[in-house]
């Protein structure tokens, strides 16, 4: 490829009905990476001409913001014990990320999941959620912390021989924290590689694929791992 690649991100929607955005720092970790950051629509209209929107990009970033609704991703997005409340829904949002991560999966092209992201990647391909931690069982630590976004609050033990830990060079890692859900079943084809030390479940790859993996902290807004998205970036390049 003689230019820069171009990564498709999705938006950010259900906080405000009317606004949907992208955060800057996704685009700064994009750029100087360097890729050639774009917003994508959402929608069911988007969703139906899925095919047609990922002709214009070279990689997918699938983004954070609200929980999955209960009714989309097959309806069955959460384990059928969980009962805790769920936030800042979007159909619209979940219709087209359902739909541009099955299309990405088809057409092999590089994918990365952040946070709400990498939960997206799980349930579109069978595995499910808890809608709050406390619902894994046990004591946990601090997970949502707002008021240190840009700090490690907790670490994190990253497998060895994973994809994940080959690009950041480390097993164990410093990360902020800003989820209330996490993966309770992972997706078939889906392995957890990355976990927090109470257990919860931090990092999710699919072997088969070259890049389609994703985590449950917030790089773009730490900071401490340039090569991550180096590596994504690289990836859609090739």
């Amino acid at each position: 490829m003689d230019r820069a690649p171009i990564i498709g991100i999705s938006m950010r929607v259900g906080d405000n009905p009317h606004h949907a955005s992208v955060d800057i720092r996704y685009l700064r970790s994009i750029e100087e990476a360097g890729g050639i950051p774009i917003a994508l629509p959402y929608g069911f209209e988007a969703a139906k001409h899925v095919d047609s929107v990922l002709d214009l990009v070279d990689g997918l970033l699938l983004t954070g913001g609200g929980d999955p609704c209960p009714e989309c991703f097959g309806c069955e997005p959460y384990d059928k014990g969980c009962t805790a409340k769920l936030s800042f829904l979007s159909i619209e949002r979940d219709a087209f990320e359902y739909a541009a991560a099955q299309a990405a999966w088809d057409r092999d092209l590089p994918t990365l999941g952040i946070c709400r992201g990498l939960q997206v990647m799980n349930v579109t391909f069978g595995g499910t959620l808890v809608r709050d931690i406390s619902e894994l069982g046990g004591k946990h630590v601090q997970h949502v912390v707002l008021d240190r976004q840009d700090e490690a609050v907790h670490t994190v033990s990253i497998k060895d021989g994973s994809k994940l830990a080959a690009i950041l060079g480390t097993t164990e890692l410093g990360v902020n924290s800003l989820h209330h859900l996490a993966i309770c079943e992972s997706a078939a084809g889906g392995e957890i590689v990355a976990r927090a030390s109470d257990g919860t479940p931090e990092g999710l790859e699919f072997p088969e694929k070259d890049f389609f993996l994703g985590v449950q902290w917030h790089p773009e807004i730490i900071a401490n791992t340039p090569q991550f998205f180096k590596a994504f970036v690289d990836a859609c390049r090739k």
